[in-house]
């Protein structure tokens, strides 16, 4: 039924473009098969032979489609039950039993709304996967299936050098602006340096660049940075370190898109 997931599994080469668990274990298969709760086979399916799913890397840490292996009672809109089973975007993917058939209709969550996509798990699957990968220009889907190119000496110099950039926070200023101490204990300066920021409540995950150029090796400085304080409120707020990139991840570190 999912042929064709597989087969794109099977084809592309950047990390973590596609994240899936694989064939469910025995106890997830044991709980499928012995739930009372009788979804659609093609979900079931889909969660027996891939487990949970997230599909179409579009930031770092964001995707476009995504697919739980457990799925969670839902009220819709209108006071109604449902299943939430994944997410499309932004929207929350639910499936609710239609009252005059024998299926479930497959719902997408907005702001105020919900609204039918889809009779079936797998139509909604499929199309939502199609559009998605036609969202990308030709040359740039070759790219994700040939998978990013090593980094250059360049770009490893970068990942060494921001290691060595230390910072702490300090606290908030009266414009809501996030106040960091800085220090230089490499031997090169970046322009920029890339930190992760949430919300305390887990609904919000993005990144600040800030701007660093002015700090020289062996030197330290104070900078105000506004950190999404038009979403959230700046207490609200939490700021942590990220990872260091690898090369499927250039285009989501500011580092080395800024010369």
């Amino acid at each position: 039924m999912f042929d064709w997931l597989a087969l794109e599994l099977s084809k592309i080469r950047t990390p973590r473009f596609h994240i899936v668990d694989g064939p469910a274990d025995s106890k997830l298969r044991e709980d499928i098969i012995s739930s009372p709760l009788r979804l659609p086979t093609s979900y079931e399916n889909f969660v027996l032979q891939f487990g949970n799913a997230k599909l179409y890397r579009k930031s770092r840490c964001g995707y476009v489609v995504g697919v739980f292996a457990g799925p969670q009672k839902f009220s819709m809109t209108d006071g109604t039950s449902a299943y939430e089973i994944g997410f499309h975007n932004s929207e929350k993917v639910l499936l609710k039993i239609k009252t005059d058939s024998n299926y479930y209709g497959v719902y997408e969550r907005g702001l105020s709304s919900d609204h039918e996509v889809a009779r079936d798990f797998d139509d909604w699957l499929k199309t939502t996967c199609e559009k998605a990968r036609s969202s990308y220009p030709p040359e740039k889907w070759e790219n994700i299936i040939r998978g990013p190119a090593p980094f250059s000496t360049k770009e490893k110099k970068i990942v060494e050098t921001r290691r060595l950039i230390k910072w702490r926070v300090l606290g908030i200023d009266p414009s809501g602006d996030h106040i960091f101490e800085i220090t230089n204990a490499g031997r090169l300066t970046l322009p920029v340096l890339t930190v992760g920021v949430r919300s305390k409540d887990g609904r919000f995950n993005g990144a600040v660049r800030l701007k660093i150029g002015h700090i020289v090796p062996g030197d330290k400085a104070v900078i105000h940075v506004a950190c999404y304080k038009d979403l959230v409120q700046p207490d609200q707020i939490e700021i942590l370190p990220l990872p260091d990139p690898q090369p499927e991840d250039r285009e989501y570190y500011n580092e080395f898109s800024l010369k």
